[in-house]
């Protein structure tokens, strides 16, 4: 929650800046804060979760990637699906067919959220500086899923 405040808080003072308003060194110092607060989960997130650093071995991230080794943490948080269908709909990573498809699709945007930053280091680490696609996002995951099938981490209802 905190972190989540302080990332807002960064992209309104950077859009201030953009329009050309003096924030002086406060993107810095939010830039910081942010920074600590997700180490602080990662942190917490390897005293808590078992395997954790096993995963993001797997997936070639290493304890720097701050940004990469957060959104893991919070996935690995909020998605407690073992299925990878199940977890593309609470992801919101399929398209919405038919007439009423737009109301239709509802997913956690939170945690959608944590997977993009998650794929945005992955993509990184790869070389490839590009937006993730959906087609990205859906292969990071299906490794996340079969990831905690095989070390028995996953539990089967909704995340917290």
């Amino acid at each position: 929650m905190n972190e989540e405040m302080l990332y807002r808080n960064l992209q309104r003072v950077r859009s201030a800046s953009i329009i050309g308003v003096d924030v002086g060194g406060g993107v810095k110092i939010l830039e910081e804060m942010v920074e600590d607060a997700r180490r602080e989960i990662v942190d917490k997130a390897i005293k808590i979760i078992l395997g954790f650093m096993d995963i993001a071995d797997s997936l070639g991230l290493s304890r720097d990637d701050v940004n990469g080794l957060a959104g893991l943490a919070r996935l690995l948080v909020y998605d407690n699906f073992t299925s990878y269908k199940k977890s593309i709909n609470y992801l919101g990573l399929y398209k919405a067919r038919g007439r009423y498809g737009r109301g239709n699709k509802k997913y956690s945007r939170k945690v959608q959220r944590y997977l993009i930053m998650l794929a945005n280091t992955i993509l990184c680490k790869n070389g490839e500086a590009r937006i993730p696609r959906y087609r990205d996002l859906r292969e990071i995951l299906k490794k996340i899923v079969d990831l905690k099938k095989s070390m028995g981490l996953a539990g089967d209802g909704a995340g917290v």
